[in-house]
């Protein structure tokens, strides 16, 4: 579960980090600036605008995990497609109050909607891209460059420019990041060697196999697939982190959109508005969550957790309006967020490697849950009172705690499980990868078909091969047929057995 923890900087983690960066400066732009603030007050009568931004990452996320094969399929047109969306959802919403042609909170709403559709997509592609192809120390480093990217950026642009030039911007970046995406795939691809993604495209029987992920070379998948106590684990690692962050931000100055005065401290900025944040971030992403890659995954995040549920704590505190040194605490405050917003991500990349499924819907349940929980907090908490904010804080922290023992329950009954009987002997564990490419060469399986075996060794389930090779049902069944035929075996245990005589 930790392949590729070394740590090689390179150019697609740097333009990764910096797209990362700008799809954060462009929602916060839309939210919490002067140039959007008409916006926001048209709409603040009825309800929060951030409340159809949600609902649009909502409706991205879902449709990641019910939709993967299909949003695969069209990527080559979404990539195109969606990021002019974003510019254009953001001008709607940006000009719907200075204009009289269009029903203005209409107008509003539509672009919101559809900017969170994008914003959810432009993201998830970014994630998909680092955990496929740069490994688990790139991906937490450059998902912690983001964040660290987006200070600056968005402090220049909120103390500098003019509304008009915060509006322009706003249109744009969705656009960069899709220019700097592309980017970070071109330079994604040299990163194996030169020869790696032809070796990939011929499928030379001899070579390891490799997938691909938007036509870049991924890393080896792990060659057993995890257990099921791992499984459940992640599960619940990520549907808490995903409720952490939604409650984080929604108590932060993110969390009610048209809000321009609780922004990013300018009170001697250099320092507690980029430097700060920055160093506690970089220290975070190393100790509770890079040097955790070696535990037990039942317990690598646990560390992390606590140490924001200390800042949860805090936000508590902050919720009395009579509390001293209010400013220290909104620092603290905002890099909790920064904390949550990276640990959702790294256990979604996590999540990546040991859930038996794809990808995409991976992503979108970890999306869609985010978004479930940030909208109920829009619609039933944005105006409650301060003992109900801290009645919604109590039962986050039973939550979590729940999940660390859920977690830690889980890792204690899998290692005793494991645990040989007096007498035994420890239980063989061996790479079945090699095993399988051997078996093929012997066999004469054809390139896919290797795939197809080596996946199936790995107990994948069938629909699991369609959508990581983008093949459809019935051609699985062929391969399957023709990888028994030509092994001589007639079902997948007497492969097994095969493969482990």
């Amino acid at each position: 579960m930790t392949r590729g923890k070394g740590f090689h900087i390179n150019a697609c983690v740097v333009l990764a980090a910096c797209g990362l960066g700008l799809n954060l400066v462009w929602c916060t732009l839309m939210g919490h600036t002067l140039g959007f603030l008409s916006s926001a007050s048209g709409m603040e009568n009825w309800t929060n605008p951030r409340l159809f931004f949600l609902g649009g990452i909502l409706v991205s996320a879902l449709a990641f995990a019910c939709a993967p094969r299909f949003l695969k399929h069209a990527d080559g047109v979404l990539r195109f497609v969606l990021p002019l969306l974003a510019a254009f959802g953001t001008a709607c919403f940006g000009l719907s109050y200075h204009q009289t042609f269009f029903e203005a909170s209409a107008l509003a709403v539509g672009g919101l909607f559809v900017a969170g559709v994008c914003y959810f997509w432009l993201v998830a592609r970014y994630i998909l891209l680092l955990a496929r192809t740069q490994g688990w120390v790139c991906t937490v480093a450059s998902i912690a460059g983001g964040l660290v990217v987006k200070l600056p950026l968005l402090l220049l642009l909120t103390s500098y420019a003019t509304p008009d030039v915060q509006v322009a911007v706003a249109m744009v970046v969705p656009v960069a990041s899709a220019l700097v995406f592309e980017a970070a795939v071109v330079a994604a691809r040299p990163a194996f060697g030169a020869d790696a993604g032809e070796q990939a495209e011929k499928g030379n029987a001899g070579a390891p196999v490799r997938h691909t992920v938007f036509g870049v070379s991924s890393l080896p998948r792990p060659s057993v697939a995890a257990s099921q106590a791992d499984r459940r684990a992640v599960l619940i690692l990520l549907a808490v982190a995903a409720v952490v962050l939604a409650v984080i931000r929604s108590v932060s100055y993110l969390g009610m959109w048209g809000d321009t005065n609780a922004n990013i401290s300018t009170d001697q900025f250099l320092l507690f508005g980029i430097v700060v944040p920055a160093a506690c971030v970089a220290a975070f992403a190393y100790v509770a969550v890079v040097r955790m890659a070696d535990t037990a995954l039942t317990l690598r995040f646990q560390p992390a957790l606590l140490l924001i549920l200390v800042g949860l704590f805090v936000v508590a505190i902050q919720a009395s309006p009579g509390a001293e040194f209010l400013g220290f605490l909104t620092e603290v405050i905002q890099i909790d967020e920064l904390f949550a917003h990276l640990l959702f991500w790294a256990v979604v990349a996590c999540a990546l490697e040991v859930l038996d499924l794809p990808s995409y819907r991976v992503m979108g349940f970890a999306g869609a849950v985010y978004a479930f929980a940030s909208i109920a907090w829009v619609l039933l908490l944005s105006t409650a009172a301060i003992v109900d904010t801290l009645l919604v804080m109590l039962a986050t922290y039973a939550l979590v705690i729940g999940a660390l023992y859920a977690t830690w329950f889980a890792g204690r009954r899998q290692a005793d499980e494991a645990r040989p009987a007096e007498g035994e002997a420890a239980p063989l564990s061996e790479t079945v990868a090699d095993t399988c490419l051997e078996i093929a060469r012997r066999y004469r399986l054809s390139p896919r078909e290797t795939e197809v075996f080596t996946l199936l060794a790995q107990g994948r389930t069938r629909s699991f091969i369609q959508e990581e090779l983008v093949l459809s049902d019935g051609t699985v069944k062929t391969h399957v047929t023709h990888i028994y035929a030509k092994l001589g075996v007639h079902d997948r245990q007497e492969m097994m057995d095969l493969i482990w005589n």
